[in-house]
């Protein structure tokens, strides 16, 4: 057993110093080969050497040497000699063989020890056992020689790879962004709201701490996670963004361009820009992984793409301007008789001759409790524009508590959502101070409650805790809800679209009428008005059930009360009534969470938010799904887990990712110690 050991240790010793001098040999553009002659003694003896380096070992009672068989010209090509000290004793006869030489030598015939002369051993059989001795040589020889060449093969291979590594190609020079209104050559004429419509947050300083479903515009980016339109209907031919200054950005921010979708992302002049790896840009040490080097951009020659100041004094002319426009109809909170049924109706309002209906609301309705909607918004790209001017009262801190909900004139409604078509945003919430004397709010709008519309604050900061869809317009835009691109859609300036059908087009020589009389047709659209009085004929009939209805005072009665108190029993409403449900659920988890102390109490609570998150998604319950992320980010913060500038939020199920690794690194080292253990029994 020991003699098997020391013969696969020796082979395991050899291979390695064959294939380490293969490797060498082949790196260094050939193999050294060492001739020796080759005699024939009296004694049948063989004396070669080689120059690659022998491994010796006192620790045996046997001996290898492999030598190369002699070619036809009678010399020898020593490629391998494997050989060791061997110390024999005999009586009193001690042999010796001690290879030391690494210089290719010829020994001369040299007689036989003594030891040797005093063997039992007849040159008969001393010849037999040199003869099996050669045999097995031989073939030990050729296997040798067949795995030095596959190691001298496998060598070259390396060399070839090693000499053939791609180097990076040299940077190439970033495109100038140039102007907004290069992109965007009408936008001043064709939205009310200029260069600002153009993007989902438009602000001088931007705080990302949840996916921004949107493009930015912004002068100093502090981008924690992943920002930019996702493709969902492939309605967007290019999504545009403009970074001025960089405190932050996540890498996988931005969205791969498509087949019907281009990108196009200018930096700022002082951001360093690296686009050696053509799918891979460096943006301040940071590779972007969604962007190509084709589709970045970037200020030269001191030219920016767009102009903040100038932008900011047209946004907080704009924001006044509409503070003062008459307003069709004021509301209070006191002017919506049902808390519970808290509505807007703008189907019946006549818009102005640039087609936009102002409402002005006092400070206490958004701050009211309960669900806003708006009803009567056109679904059509050139429905009329809805601008509500809200008062902040003044207050640092305005909180909107009320959850906004949208029902189109064709009756159907929306919810927030992810998309490219923007054809029926048609509202925008101008944030003012009626008490300031240029009208501009410079506090802080806490959006806590899902909201809906465009949000103009040129002078404040507007603040997503909850799910935002439309432009965000503010000095500072802080993220920490999901938010929605949905760019506000105006027409009043297209209304001269319309042609007078008695007028005519003129050619050079002929009067052509306009094929105007083809809306002619349209007379029998006065048919289906009679149609009205018919659904008229059975409002007589409505009465009669009316007449078995004396309660009708009966309402009278609880209406005062019962909202305040059996809002939850006497309201038929299912949404309200799930909405209610979800603040039962937050407020749970709300409390839950303050009263957990311990680490393990924390662990549990997220855990069921976790679980909770999942559900209400589950169950298309965004609303729900919001607010309970928000307190998860709470929770996480509490943990010690919560993210600061220069890194993403953790996303929902990746918050044990670090424990996880924690467990690989100890299992794998748990193994490689066993390894190790055995490995030195062996040894």
């Amino acid at each position: 057993m020991e003699t098997k050991q020391t013969h696969f240790k020796m082979y395991k010793s050899g291979r390695k110093w064959v294939f380490a001098c293969a490797l060498v040999l082949a790196l260094g553009g050939g193999a050294t080969v060492a001739h020796a002659d080759s005699q024939t003694t009296n004694s049948s003896s063989q004396s070669a050497t080689s120059q690659v380096a022998t491994t010796s070992s006192s620790t045996t009672s046997s001996s290898t040497t492999d030598s190369s068989t002699p070619s036809a010209s009678g010399d020898s090509s020593a490629t391998v000699t494997e050989s060791t000290s061997t110390t024999q004793t005999s009586g009193t006869a001690k042999v010796t063989t001690d290879d030391s030489s690494a210089k290719s030598t010829t020994t001369p015939e040299t007689t036989q020890p003594s030891a040797a002369k005093s063997s039992s051993v007849t040159p008969a059989s001393a010849n037999l056992d040199r003869n099996s001795q050669s045999t097995k040589s031989a073939v030990t020889n050729d296997k040798v020689t067949q795995k030095l060449a596959a190691n001298r093969q496998l060598a070259k291979r390396f060399a070839h790879a090693a000499r053939t590594v791609a180097q990076p190609t040299a940077a190439t020079s970033v495109q100038s962004g140039g102007s907004v209104y290069d992109d965007y050559p009408t936008i001043e004429q064709d939205n009310l709201l200029g260069v600002s419509s153009a993007f989902h947050i438009f602000a001088r300083d931007a705080e990302l701490n949840a996916h921004t479903n949107g493009n930015v515009a912004v002068q100093n980016l502090v981008g924690n996670v992943n920002f930019g339109t996702n493709i969902i209907e492939e309605l967007l031919d290019k999504d545009i963004s403009y970074i001025q200054n960089i405190t932050n950005i996540a890498n996988s921010s931005f969205v791969s361009a498509g087949p019907t979708r281009e990108n196009k992302v200018v930096f700022g002049e002082g951001i360093t820009i690296d686009l050696s790896t053509p799918d891979r840009p460096l943006v301040n040490g940071t590779y972007i992984d969604h962007l190509l080097s084709s589709e970045v951009y970037q200020d030269q020659g001191g030219q920016t793409y767009i102009d903040f100041d100038k932008e900011f004094e047209k946004l907080r002319t704009k924001n006044a301007n509409f503070a003062a426009l008459p307003s069709v109809q004021d509301y209070t909170a006191a002017d919506f008789a049902d808390r519970n049924n808290r509505v807007i109706d703008v189907t019946d309002m006549t818009p102005d001759e640039n087609g936009r209906i102002v409402l002005n609301l006092s400070p206490d309705v958004l701050q009211g409790d309960t669900p806003l909607t708006i009803k009567g918004l056109s679904p059509d790209a050139d429905g009329n524009t809805i601008i509500i001017n809200v008062d902040t009262g003044s207050d640092p801190d305005y909180h909107i508590m009320s959850q906004i909900k949208i029902v189109y004139s064709d009756g159907t409604d929306r919810n927030n959502q992810e998309t490219e078509d923007f054809g029926d945003n048609h509202l925008l919430w101008n944030f003012v101070d009626r008490s300031a004397t240029d009208q501009q709010y410079t506090g802080t709008v806490h959006v806590d409650r899902p909201f809906q519309g465009s949000v103009l604050a040129p002078s404040g900061t507007i603040i997503a805790n909850q799910n935002l869809d439309g432009n965000i317009i503010a000095d500072k835009v802080v993220v920490n809800a999901e938010t929605h691109r949905w760019d506000l859609q105006d027409n009043g300036n297209e209304e001269p679209k319309d042609p007078d059908p008695d007028v005519a087009v003129t050619i050079p020589g002929i009067d052509v009428p306009l094929p105007e009389p083809e809306p002619e047709p349209e007379t029998p659209e006065p048919e289906p008005e009679p149609e009205t009085p018919e659904p008229e004929t059975p409002e007589p009939e409505t009465p009669e059930p009316e007449t078995p209805e004396p309660e009708t005072p009966e309402p009278e009665t609880p209406e005062p009360e019962t909202p305040t108190t059996e809002e939850p029993d006497v309201e038929e409403e299912t949404s309200y009534g799930h909405h209610h449900q979800d603040d039962e659920i937050v407020e749970e988890f709300e409390d839950e969470v303050a009263a957990d102390t311990t680490e393990a109490q924390r662990e549990v609570t997220l855990t069921k938010l976790e679980t909770a998150i999942a559900e209400a998604k589950a169950a298309h319950d965004t609303t729900l799904a919001a607010q309970l992320e928000t307190i998860e980010q709470q929770l996480l913060v509490a943990m010690g887990r919560g993210t600061g500038v220069g890194t993403g939020l953790p996303q929902t199920g990746e918050v044990h990712s670090n424990w996880a690794q924690l467990l690989g690194l100890t299992l794998a080292g748990s193994l490689l110690g066993g390894w190790l253990v055995r490995r030195k029994r062996q040894n």
